[in-house]
């Protein structure tokens, strides 16, 4: 069955530019600097990944980072969560409010869908005039920030987009420090672990237990770890998302 995800996404992008917040003309000074490294790896025998993310800086001196993870994996899959990204991009960049554009995406793939087409949400979107960051999280993976070697996780338990007519947004705050480090992962990596109950502890020990600070080994030794947890073999579409906050 053939979706019309592309005439929603263009009614949705057309209606963000319509009703576009007025910006102020007080530019924040940006304090900080977001460095980030993207790492993905596709289901083995997969030609096509069902994980789709965006890292982009926003117009009020904001910086996201965001995962769709569609369920299910291949060419299905890969058309729910480019969807959810496609039509976040247009809509936070054009100073959209948050609540509202995971709620029209929420809408758009429930009018689009009589089959169980639905992707997840995950996005970090931090400030960088004051170093605070909002997490966003729609039946998303939990999201780490690593300080040194403590791990704290932040974690939602609601429905991914698509799965229910009424949205169940959680949304998180927290002021970062400085050399904080966050990482967002798809639940290719979380699941590749066979071993816990509770995968997020897996996942929790290996950043506590990493000495480096610097995100491309962090994020190369996420995605071998997850690869070594199926033998050798990636069992499901992963993407980790490693970004530091540094003083300008």
């Amino acid at each position: 069955m053939q979706h019309n995800f592309g005439g929603v996404s263009k009614v949705i992008s057309e209606l963000a530019e319509d009703i576009e917040e007025e910006k102020t003309n007080e530019k924040l000074e940006e304090k900080y600097k977001l460095t980030k490294v993207v790492l993905t790896k596709t289901k083995n025998k997969s030609e096509i990944s069902g994980d789709n993310n965006i890292t982009t800086k926003l117009e009020d001196g904001k910086y996201m980072l965001a995962i769709s993870d569609g369920m299910g994996s291949g060419e299905q899959a890969n058309k729910s969560s480019s969807t959810v990204i496609s039509m976040l991009k247009k809509l936070l960049t054009n100073g959209f409010n948050k609540e509202v554009s995971i709620g029209l995406i929420n809408s758009s793939i429930n009018l689009n869908s009589n089959e169980e087409t639905y992707a997840t949400i995950d996005i970090s979107i931090v400030d960088l005039s004051n170093g605070n960051v909002e997490f966003v999280k729609n039946g998303a993976c939990p999201t780490f920030i690593k300080s040194k070697n403590r791990v704290e996780v932040v974690k939602s338990i609601s429905f991914p987009a698509g799965m229910l007519d009424k949205i169940d947004l959680v949304v998180y705050d927290k002021d970062l420090k400085q050399d904080d480090i966050i990482v967002m992962c798809s639940d290719g990596i979380l699941e590749s672990n066979v071993e816990y109950d509770n995968k997020e502890v897996w996942l929790k020990n290996l950043l506590e237990n990493i000495e480096t600070d610097n995100i491309e080994k962090i994020a190369n030794i996420i995605i071998q770890e997850a690869v070594d947890n199926g033998l050798g073999v990636a069992k499901d579409d992963m993407t980790v998302i490693v970004a530091k906050l540094d003083p300008k």
